[in-house]
């Protein structure tokens, strides 16, 4: 049910080969590695996905959509969580958590790239307008 690009940024950040800024500085490629969303703490994979406060909010209101209480295993635990076995179609929300990483991936590009910030419930509408696109779950 995945959106195939969406997948392939996932498996990224299932292996922690995203191009995060903490990546680019033991390269060499930047000298600053501050989270370019909260200019708050350095962007890694764990802090993108869950620590930097507008993934955790739109992690939070992904959470309200879909009616469920996500533990801290995320992405990286991805199926493996026991609240998940309460829902018919598991595949769904499965496919829905991947376009949500697949949406702050790509807002953190456009805060990167444009210096634009959108609201975290912006995230989420993307989200819901590709479950629309795919008839993955019904607002």
């Amino acid at each position: 049910m995945n959106v195939p690009k969406h997948s392939f940024i996932v498996w990224l950040a299932v292996q922690q080969r995203l191009v995060t800024k903490d990546r680019l500085l033991k390269f060499g490629i930047i000298t600053d590695a501050v989270c370019d969303m909260c200019l708050a703490h350095q962007e890694d994979h764990h802090h993108l996905l869950y620590g930097c406060p507008f993934s955790a909010q739109s992690l939070e209101l992904f959470e309200r959509l879909v009616n469920i209480n996500m533990p801290l295993v995320g992405v990286f635990g991805m199926g493996t969580s026991p609240a998940l076995s309460f829902f018919l179609e598991e595949a769904v929300v499965l496919a829905a958590m991947v376009a949500l990483v697949y949406h702050i991936w790509t807002v953190r590009n456009k805060c990167r790239i444009e210096l634009q910030l959108p609201r975290p419930c912006r995230v989420l509408a993307d989200v819901q307008a590709t479950a629309r696109l795919h008839r993955m779950i019904k607002t």
